[in-house]
């Protein structure tokens, strides 16, 4: 019964409907309505595709049309059979015949256009309620998902904190004796080598453990407002040392301050994870850009590598505690599980973009502070750092939480 089914169907059809009304009034004029009293069901046929194609308005004006129809055939009868009583009675038996079955039909018709319109009508309340409920429970499993990662961090956390500080003094207990060996003037080459790499193996065991601190640390952060510009361009020897040789390191801060705040050696570690996953995924050389904007009360940090890229099932999971790609002796997956961290305790938000063969780009979105009261000053306008510039007293910490 929904009339609206093409864009130029009701227009058609209201100019064959005018048509047919047209011709039958033409035909009553002429021949009277004595003359149709055998097409009856003919005549009923407008006020079915008024019905069908015009809607509840249609079919009632094709109605009242067709009433002025029949008024005209009448009026022909009785101008031709005089105005005596006999030829009056015959006229509004004609005429009530006609007009009783149209008024029929088109009453049927209406209700069930009524009805039609009231299904259409909770057809699609029900049909926006469902988008409503599918984009609540969408919201939900978000919600559920951002819920899981937080109590996976919060595990995390929890077993970091038991077994990182006795699992450290191991360290050092290894580590103390591989360097006792190493001074020893009596060891032969071999030995040496084995002492060399039981060392390294240990600095590294002991870097994995400071991650894992910075990733759980229970302590309160020490929150600061300070300029990320004036940080990075400290930070930037540091990524210059990352990146070594093969990978040139770039950076383009831009000219007005960039207050933010956190804890500054979060940050610093924020960015020195991503940098070195960056060049980790650069073996054979390549450009790594760090850049930074101030856009409507965010501060932008852009960090891209022109490395080999992730796949789209990678890039969804990058996040997650323990997930990596790298061989296990190069990675802990803690690293960008620890960024993402950093950055969501500090009110923002980290978005990642990559195509497998075209780099990969991260986009760090912090809220923008106002300058602290003492109004320590950024770098120089213009925002190029240097590989000069000193590291910043707090990078010494920072060292220890290299990406993984």
């Amino acid at each position: 019964m929904t009339p609206h089914r093409f864009p130029a169907q009701r227009p058609v059809a209201a100019a064959l409907i005018a048509t047919g009304l047209v011709l039958l009034g033409l035909s009553h004029v002429r021949y009277g309505l004595a003359a149709q009293s055998a097409s009856v069901m003919l005549s009923i046929l407008p006020l079915l595709f008024a019905g069908l194609l015009l809607g509840r308005r249609g079919l009632w004006a094709t109605a009242i049309a067709y009433l002025a129809v029949l008024l005209l055939g009448a009026w022909t009868d009785l101008q031709r059979g005089g105005a005596d009583t006999g030829a009056l009675r015959e006229i509004v038996s004609h005429l009530l015949q006609p007009v009783l079955a149209n008024a029929i039909v088109a009453l049927i018709l209406d209700r069930l256009i009524l009805k039609s319109d009231i299904s259409d009508r909770r057809n699609r309340e029900l049909t926006l309620l469902c988008r409503q409920l599918e984009l609540e429970i969408r919201d939900k499993e978000d919600s559920q998902a951002q819920l899981l990662q937080s109590q996976r961090i919060d595990a995390l956390g929890k077993l970091a904190s038991n077994v990182a500080h006795d699992f450290n003094n191991l360290l050092g207990v290894v580590l103390g004796f591989a360097q006792r060996g190493l001074r020893h003037r009596g060891v032969d080459d071999e030995t040496r080598y084995c002492l060399q790499r039981i060392e390294a193996a240990t600095r590294r065991g002991r870097d994995l453990t400071g991650r894992l601190l910075t990733l759980a640390r229970n302590d309160a952060a020490v929150r600061e407002t300070f300029d990320a510009n004036a940080v990075l361009h400290e930070l930037m020897p540091m990524l210059h040392s990352i990146a070594g040789p093969g990978v040139e390191a770039q950076a383009a801060l831009c000219d007005r301050p960039a207050w933010i705040r956190m804890d500054r050696t979060e940050f610093e570690a924020a960015v020195l994870n991503i940098a070195k996953n960056a060049v980790d995924a650069m073996p054979g050389g390549g450009r790594f850009t760090l850049a930074t904007g101030v856009d409507d009360g965010k501060v932008l940090l852009r960090l891209a590598d022109t490395g080999h890229g992730m796949p789209a099932e990678i890039r969804a999971r990058i996040f997650e505690p323990f997930f990596t790609t790298k061989p296990r002796e190069r990675g802990s997956g803690i690293g960008l599980a620890m960024v993402h961290r950093i950055v969501a305790e500090a009110g923002g938000k980290i978005d990642c973009d990559s195509v497998p063969g075209e780099g990969t780009r991260f986009v760090v979105h912090l809220p923008l502070q106002p300058p602290p009261a003492d109004g320590a000053a950024g770098p120089a306008p213009g925002g190029t750092a240097h590989s000069d510039a000193r590291p910043s007293p707090s990078l010494a910490r920072a060292r220890s939480t290299t990406a993984s």
